[in-house]
């Protein structure tokens, strides 16, 4: 358990910083003791019709007036090189595109900036994490990308850190209840909105409402229910939340290649050759259809 909330601001500004650099939007995140959720959304395509000034716009955005050691050069000086076209240019905009729209790269820059940050805090050497992380596909714009991004601001509710997920610092419900504004882009276009309001704070806030009681720990999925019960209803009839769902660890959603509606993750599968990926040729449902006009949530474990 070494972030303390030191660290975790540290953390957040780093992955604030290479977010901008590489062209991705912060959904949400969480921060916690021992490991951290980050869920981003991205365009290649994005990156690769980028002008130069948007180039130099995100390498500022990280840097700043420092110089970058992978370039040897500050953002000023890549301005002029890139507006005069010299002949290192597009050797430049090439090595700093290659570091763009590419999850695994976000990921080990994250990671390898905060083992730095860490080292010269305390002193000391080698790395800070232990494992590899790892990367789930979701689709956009769909049940499942909200239900991933809630489940991530659970984080903390699960671990027992808050009764609220909007009483926890350093996700990016909380962030955005604190009213910052990045934050609130984020929720917003989970909830498929452009702009934050307090009618869409609202209907995700209402996602992450839990029904555990004062000190009660999170329950199984399967005891949520009392047997013989309809799916979905408690004791009283009364509606089971979302959140009271994903109060229950869901592994599908950290462990899984792939989440979405079944066509989609089919179709995510064909195209990129998984014709035999694990669990059998149909994927798997991780949550089902909350009605007659929603589809089952489901994903895919790829061959090893």
């Amino acid at each position: 358990m070494l972030m303390d909330e030191e660290a975790m601001e540290a953390m957040r500004q780093i992955m604030r910083s290479q977010a901008a650099f590489a062209g991705m939007e912060v959904l949400t995140y969480c921060f916690l003791a021992n490991h951290f959720h980050i869920f981003v959304r991205l365009d290649p395509k994005e990156t690769e019709n980028l002008d130069d000034a948007s180039l130099v716009r995100r390498f500022r955005a990280l840097y700043g007036a420092t110089r970058c050691a992978s370039v040897g050069l500050k953002a000023e000086e890549l301005e002029v090189i890139l507006a005069k076209n010299r002949n290192s240019a597009e050797g430049i905009r090439r090595r700093l595109k290659a570091r763009m729209s590419e999850v695994s790269v976000f990921m080990r820059e994250v990671k390898t900036r905060f083992t730095l940050w860490y080292n010269r805090k305390h002193g000391t050497v080698g790395t800070f994490w232990a494992e590899r992380f790892r990367s789930v596909v979701v689709e956009a714009d769909t049940e499942a990308q909200r239900m991933v991004a809630a489940y991530i601001d659970l984080n903390p509710v699960r671990a027992g850190l808050v009764e609220e997920a909007a009483d926890y610092t350093f996700s990016g419900f909380g962030e955005a209840c604190a009213g910052e504004s990045a934050a609130r882009r984020g929720i917003a276009r989970v909830e498929g909105k452009p702009s934050w309001t307090t009618q869409w704070h609202e209907r995700y806030r209402a996602r992450l409402c839990s029904r555990m009681g004062p000190g009660e720990r999170p329950r199984r999925l399967a005891d949520q229910r009392p047997s013989g019960e309809a799916e979905g209803k408690d004791r009283q009839g009364v509606g089971v939340t979302e959140g009271s769902r994903l109060l229950s660890k869901i592994r599908a959603f950290s462990e899984s290649w792939v989440v979405g509606s079944f066509a989609w993750v089919e179709s995510f599968c064909a195209a990129n050759g998984w014709l035999g990926y694990r669990r059998g040729r149909k994927a798997k449902a991780v949550v089902e259809a909350g009605g007659a006009d929603s589809e089952a949530i489901v994903s895919a474990v790829k061959r090893h």
